[in-house]
């Protein structure tokens, strides 16, 4: 099964997005550390989705222009 081109930087961009919401989440609960902002499911805040797609976005753009020097 392939994927369009087009749509693979999607692709790792919504797993770059997962990686770090599931890795805030593990911190959180291994931490105890939650604060009154989160809102999404008694864990997540807001601030938390922003940092993660910012996150997935810089990596997504710096991961395709890595592949276009190569």
């Amino acid at each position: 099964m392939t994927i369009h081109p087009k749509l693979k930087p999607v692709v790792y961009a919504i797993i770059v997005f997962v990686v770090f919401m599931a890795l805030s989440v593990a911190l959180k609960l291994i931490t105890h550390r939650n604060s009154i902002d989160d809102i999404y499911f008694g864990i997540l805040s807001k601030k938390d989705l922003m940092i993660g797609l910012g996150i997935a976005v810089f990596l997504t753009f710096t991961h395709e222009q890595k592949k276009k020097l190569h």
